[in-house]
């Protein structure tokens, strides 16, 4: 095989980690509460906010570590640790036989089970894939890149924000202000 498509794979599957999980961190910082009750609903409801922040956290440091540090093996093992706990979650929630809602991406109306057990070949494929042949672009590259990144998908959640605003904006009543001639009403 060409040494250009086995690169080209490997920083392809290491780019598809890095924006999977970077989606999936940021949706979970703006549900965390949703994250928390989930995670109450799998195991002791004492530990929900310090396993909420653990996996905020977790998948963050995957995410700069994939983009700062491309060639070091340690964010993959912590992707491939991070699918092992969705799995097993998924796992949990089908043996408690319970409808427990997925915190993956937010505030979504899927729940845990199958998926999360069927993904987790693809996540330690992709992992593997960039394992074998990691990305050659240099930490700040890398930076300059989860940059761009974060600043697209802030771009892409105004714009749905802007579709709710308008419409708002144009319903706004206008009142004029009293102090104008022409802001009088004539008496009837």
């Amino acid at each position: 095989m060409n040494v250009d498509v086995v690169v080209m794979a490997g920083a392809g599957a290491q780019a598809i980690l890095i924006l999977v999980f970077l989606v999936a961190a940021l949706s979970k910082i703006i549900t965390h509460r949703e994250l928390g009750q989930t995670i109450a609903r799998l195991g002791p409801a004492a530990l929900a906010r310090q396993g909420t922040i653990a996996v905020i956290s977790a998948e963050l440091l995957a995410v700069t570590g994939l983009t700062a540090f491309p060639s070091a093996t340690w964010p993959r093992g912590l992707i491939a640790l991070l699918a092992l706990v969705f799995a097993g979650a998924g796992i949990r929630a089908l043996s408690s036989g319970e409808k427990i809602k997925c915190g993956c991406f937010g505030n979504g109306a899927a729940v845990l089970g199958w998926r999360q057990v069927l993904y987790l070949p693809l996540w330690l494929a992709l992992a593997a894939m960039a394992e074998m042949r990691p990305p050659n672009w240099t930490g700040e590259e890398g930076l300059l890149g989860l940059a761009v990144a974060l600043l697209v998908l802030v771009a892409w959640k105004l714009r749905a924000e802007w579709r709710v605003w308008r419409p708002l904006r144009e319903d706004r009543l206008a009142i004029p202000e009293p102090t104008r001639p022409e802001a009088e009403v004539p008496a009837s």
